[in-house]
């Protein structure tokens, strides 16, 4: 059944890498939505008629393209299962969250012209960030 010494033997998550997890989680999530969006836009862009948010996003689907969209779904998506890998415990999660996410930052500025640059102002701020944080709780992983 359940060893006493076996249980306080697993290491428990400490809480602010828990609560950078769900961050991370929030963010690559809705990355992988908007890439999504971007990805199904690009054949069809009246196929999203609406008002609001969803403009923006068929707006940046028809500037940017398939190809840039489908780049961006892929990179969004290997992210996110390394912060399934954070979550639990593994110290090759940060790795796999944070080359993708470099590139999911670098793409854009290289191939954009800069007068679309201030799409990217949320990752400029938020991905180094995390992976900052991540890297400073890298010792506390298996």
């Amino acid at each position: 059944m359940n060893d006493p010494a076996q249980v306080s033997a697993e290491k428990k998550r400490p809480v602010f890498l828990t609560v950078l997890c769900v961050i991370a989680f929030v963010h690559v999530g809705l990355s992988i939505v908007i890439g999504l969006f971007g990805t199904l836009t690009t054949s069809n862009p009246t196929w999203f008629e609406t008002s609001g948010i969803l403009d923006l996003l068929v707006m940046g689907a028809q500037e940017f393209g398939l190809f840039f969209s489908l780049i961006m779904l892929i990179l969004s998506i290997i992210a996110f299962f390394g912060i399934i890998q954070i979550w639990n415990q593994l110290k090759i999660g940060v790795w796999t969250f944070s080359i993708p996410m470099i590139l999911f930052v670098l793409i854009p500025l290289i191939s954009l012209p800069t007068t679309h640059w201030f799409f990217l102002i949320p990752n400029l701020i938020i991905i180094p960030g995390l992976i900052i944080l991540f890297i400073w709780n890298y010792r506390k992983l298996d």
